[in-house]
């Protein structure tokens, strides 16, 4: 009696996924107002959340590199 061949496990030929669409936006445009203009307080705002996270973090990477 003949085996059936199994399909194979991964495909020959790899999967392509349809190119993700990004809309490119200016950097800076995250931090402007709806008139342009720069808003100061959602920088600062987000300078506090980024130091409160390094602080959160720093005393774990401290530890990594004392290893």
């Amino acid at each position: 009696m003949p085996r059936r061949s199994m399909p194979p496990i991964f495909p020959r030929a790899p999967l392509r996924r349809p190119p993700i669409k990004q809309n490119k936006q200016d950097f800076m445009s995250y931090f402007r107002t709806s008139e342009g203009n720069l808003d100061f307080i959602k920088i600062a705002g987000t300078a506090q959340q980024a130091k409160k996270m390094f602080d959160q973090i720093s005393p774990l990477i401290t530890k990594f590199l004392k290893k």
